[in-house]
């Protein structure tokens, strides 16, 4: 028979935060492209912390840290996540790319793909933009490869930080695949 196991238990089974600081992270990077609610950007922070995501650039027209909303949200994330702001996304996505990072919008475009069908090659970075209007046009063209989820409904878009859950848990498990061989 299962049980929820209690903070306390959760805690115990965890190594020390000075110990935490020394793990090697996964070789997934993010983007956020101009995200309008702090309730998304801390939710996408905790999400990266969940998944040992290398770095989150938090991009654009945005809030950022310090931000009481964002520390809400991420439930304190933003204390073990590396995360920067920066004012271009474009600027960010060009840098990466030098750099060998494979650059995947996620985004519903004429040519992209469904989630499930990319392969990634190597250290991937996620670019997610706001629900209005989505990711950049100059950050698309910068895009290595569109994913998107199916939307199968009559609503055109899902929550941004629902739509990075599915995305980075899919990357994650497609990158650990990769390391087994």
């Amino acid at each position: 028979m299962s049980y929820q196991l209690s903070k306390g238990e959760l805690r115990e089974k965890k190594i020390s935060r000075e110990e935490f600081k020394n793990i090697p992270r996964n070789d997934i990077y993010v983007v956020l492209d101009s995200l309008k609610c702090a309730h998304n950007i801390g939710t996408i922070l905790r999400l990266a912390d969940s998944l040992l995501v290398k770095k989150v650039y938090i991009c654009g027209d945005t809030v950022h840290m310090p931000n009481k909303k964002i520390r809400s949200s991420s439930r304190g994330a933003e204390k073990w996540v590396p995360f920067e702001y920066r004012e271009s996304s474009k600027e960010v996505v060009c840098e990466l790319k030098k750099l060998g990072i494979e650059i995947v919008a996620v985004e519903v475009t004429d040519d992209s793909i469904n989630y499930r069908d990319f392969k990634p090659k190597g250290p991937v970075c996620l670019v997610l933009g706001r629900e209005y209007d989505g990711v950049s046009q100059e950050v698309l063209n910068q895009a290595d490869e569109c994913i998107h989820l199916p939307l199968l409904g009559m609503a055109n878009s899902i929550n941004v930080s629902a739509a990075a859950s599915v995305a980075l848990y899919d990357v994650y498990s497609k990158l650990e695949e990769m390391k087994r061989g």
